[in-house]
């Protein structure tokens, strides 16, 4: 994958219309976040709309990008999973969810299918690195919302602990992931 710089400058050069600077952009981060999408919503179909959704998200958003505040792999993330936040807590998900859920119970594994394997490139290993340094309340709280899509609300409330330690976990675990990969 490309350095933070290299990412940066493409979404630079989106805000400014570059549309070959999107098409570099989604060469060097799509296989990425298709991973994250299908993770998240386990489904290719809808993987696939969130990432395009997020894809016309992050060119029009460009502008906002702020390196001060975080990696462009971050921010991009951040797009990525609330649109597929947004999908997930659509009602028609949610029962087809609910019936697959059902069926999974029966015949659930823990092994890595073949997209799976095909996307944990050097990227994904160096990341599952960095994750194994944090604290776990740390790695949970990433993970849990990030993987699972869990809200900083929900994750509050299922971990019985208050909103504030579960965003400050989260931020700071973020912190440390962000020094861990640079």
């Amino acid at each position: 994958m490309a350095e933070e710089r290299q990412l940066a400058e493409y979404l630079a050069r989106c805000a400014q219309g570059d549309q070959k600077a999107l098409e570099e952009l989604y060469v060097q981060t799509s296989g990425l976040l298709y991973g994250l999408c299908l993770r998240l919503i386990r489904r290719s179909d809808l993987a696939e709309e969130v990432l395009q959704d997020a894809y016309l998200r992050i060119w029009h958003r460009a502008g906002t990008f702020d390196s001060a505040k975080g990696s462009p792999l971050t921010w991009m993330i951040s797009i990525v999973r609330n649109r597929a936040l947004d999908i997930m807590r659509g009602a028609a998900y949610q029962a087809e969810r609910h019936t697959e859920d059902v069926w999974a119970g029966q015949h659930e594994t823990t092994d890595p299918g073949p997209l799976q394997e095909a996307t944990l490139g050097s990227d994904a290993r160096a990341l599952e690195e960095c994750l194994e340094q944090l604290r776990e309340e740390q790695r949970r709280s990433i993970l849990m919302a990030y993987y699972e899509g869990y809200t900083h609300s929900e994750l509050a409330q299922r971990l019985g602990k208050p909103l504030g330690t579960v965003k400050a976990w989260i931020r700071r675990g973020l912190e440390q992931l962000k020094r861990c990969l640079d």
